[in-house]
């Protein structure tokens, strides 16, 4: 798909996502919501990355869609989004619809979407320019082949550019009640459960470098935020949905039992923290391919 880009590709793009947002399930609306909201964050890294016109891009855990399009809306690219979820791919297809019927996409763009494995990419050895993964590593259970695959794509002198979370970067005032503190816990134990990790951003420099990526800038990018909540707050709302969404895994893994649950998401739903500063940090990090030479004889 091609289009003239807008003055403003980014107010196509969000209404791509608003639209989707009026008609989705509570256990998918909060991701939609985060999407929208960390707009602003994904789209200053993307533009300080030096992909290059015409390049081959790939969008390892896709999602949604949104870093595909926003890679597609800043330059020239073919983009290919990947993810293994073929329910959020067709509503990532459905963005992209909209957001090419809004001119949000640069000239000479084109996305698509594919289901496909982080372990096992559907993509040729050394064809890929730049490889763009966002918060995808915390989930894998096997994270260093994910970054051999990615190695493995890349061509020499491509670069990957990687982010994700580290619990240890987030902080707030005053502290979390309760409530908030064991279901936290809770759903950190169920993403360690099936293999994830909360702390993989302090680890994925390290990583790529041992599977064959020179690591280059390693960058936090942080967000913060003072707010008054209020009754009916969306960010409290959302904060709900997002555990309601995990109530299979945090309780199916035994991780709280069934009424522990209820009561700490009630008091969660109740309580007032009252004026809150929170303060959390990504770890974004950009490797490199190691360019090729050929030894005259």
């Amino acid at each position: 798909m091609t289009s003239t880009p807008a003055a403003d590709p980014w107010s196509g793009i969000d209404a791509a996502y608003t639209h989707l947002l009026a008609a989705a399930p509570p256990d998918r609306r909060w991701l939609l919501v985060q999407t929208l909201a960390t707009g602003a964050s994904r789209r200053a890294l993307q533009g300080s990355l030096p992909v290059p016109a015409g390049g081959r891009v790939r969008d390892i855990g896709c999602g949604y869609g949104a870093s595909s399009l926003e890679l597609a809306a800043l330059r020239p690219v073919t983009v290919i989004g990947l993810d293994r979820d073929r329910e959020v791919l067709e509503v990532a297809r459905a963005a992209a619809a909209t957001a090419s019927a809004r001119h949000a996409l640069a000239a000479g763009s084109a996305v698509g979407f594919l289901a496909a494995d982080a372990y096992e990419l559907p993509v040729p050895d050394a064809s890929v320019d730049v490889v763009f993964s966002r918060f995808v590593f915390q989930h894998l259970a096997e994270p260093g082949t994910a970054a051999a695959e990615i190695l493995r794509v890349l061509r020499p002198g491509g670069l990957a550019c990687v982010v994700d979370v580290d619990d240890g970067l987030s902080i707030s005032e005053p502290p979390p009640s309760p409530a908030f503190t064991r279901l936290a816990a809770a759903l950190r134990a169920a993403q360690t459960g099936y293999g994830g990790d909360r702390h993989i951003g302090r680890r994925l420099a390290g990583l790529l470098d041992f599977h064959g990526l020179t690591p280059g800038p390693v960058l936090v990018l942080p967000q913060a935020g003072y707010h008054r909540p209020a009754p009916g707050d969306p960010a409290r709302q959302l904060l709900l949905e997002r555990l309601r969404s995990a109530q299979a895994s945090i309780v199916g893994g035994g991780h709280m039992s069934p009424a522990g649950f209820e009561s700490d998401m009630a008091d969660l739903a109740a309580e007032d923290p009252g004026p809150t500063c929170e303060i959390e940090g990504h770890v974004a990090v950009i490797a490199q391919k190691a360019v090729q030479t050929t030894r005259s004889t």
